[in-house]
């Protein structure tokens, strides 16, 4: 038998070895939470049973103790929804944790998905601050760093954080502001473009500059949200040099993936 063979019997071996420490009640009964999306709010017994490939007296003997233990609760005779200890599952060590440390993994996942520079950033008075990075695993280095300050009203990633706040409050903060640096034709060049710009903004899943802020540039900025709060409370984005990707397919492939983690990381973040 060869090296190779030898190996895959190993491996298969020791699945099985590790197969024989499983649970098979537990399995399934996690894999009934997981059923439950923004699609599928509210299931019946049948509905559940048909999705787990099991027969419907397994899937009430799983679904009444997930009832039992605070997980499930029933809407009605026929249908069954997820209760609140589903949140409080995770909620107690989220909370204790970092944005930044929550956002990581799934920022290294998004890197290595579309192989370009990824960042997290947060909005400090007029200014967009960089708090987290991931360098591309390309050739290009980017050259921003944990710390790198941006004016805010310049770059796609501070007019989302702007626009989440009222008005009033953006008026204030660019009372006595000077700085109004012009990188495109499409920079806002005073207040009263600026806001007219953060209308257009707000409510935007994501914003791309292609060649807005560095010329050479493409950047895309979706927000992350609080889910306590539901206010946005950073901006997860993406750049690259124009040459990277055709503008067709960064507006919409790689846009798409940045509001798709951007989303991912919102629902870990509750402060």
């Amino acid at each position: 038998m060869s090296s190779t063979q030898t190996d895959v019997v190993f491996e298969q071996d020791t699945h099985k070895n590790e197969d024989r420490y499983l649970v098979p009640g537990l399995v399934r009964g996690l894999s009934i939470l997981a059923l439950f999306d923004e699609h599928n709010q509210e299931m019946t017994i049948s509905e559940i049973a048909e999705k787990l490939d099991v027969n419907r007296s397994s899937a009430f003997r799983l679904i009444y103790t997930l009832e039992f233990c605070g997980y499930l609760r029933k809407m009605s005779q026929k249908t069954y929804a997820l209760n609140s200890n589903v949140m409080e599952l995770g909620f107690n060590s989220l909370s204790k944790s970092s944005m930044t440390e929550l956002a990581l993994p799934l920022m290294r996942e998004l890197r290595d998905k579309i192989k370009i520079a990824v960042h997290l950033s947060i909005l400090e008075n007029t200014d967009i601050v960089f708090i987290s990075n991931m360098q591309s695993t390309g050739a290009f280095t980017s050259n921003i760093h944990v710390g790198t300050r941006w004016h805010a009203h310049a770059t796609v990633i501070g007019q989302l954080l702007l626009a989440d706040l009222p008005e009033s409050e953006v008026i204030k903060r660019y009372q006595n502001f000077t700085d109004w640096k012009v990188y495109s034709e499409i920079t806002p060049r005073n207040i009263e473009a600026l806001l007219a710009r953060l209308k257009m903004v707000k409510e935007q899943p994501c914003m791309v500059s292609w060649g807005h802020f560095n010329n050479d540039m493409a950047a895309c900025a979706s927000p992350i949200h609080n889910q306590s709060t539901q206010e946005m409370t950073a901006v997860l984005s993406v750049s690259c040099p124009l040459s990277t990707y055709s503008e067709e397919k960064f507006k919409q492939e790689v846009s798409s993936f940045v509001i798709d983690y951007a989303n991912k990381i919102s629902k870990f973040i509750y402060r």
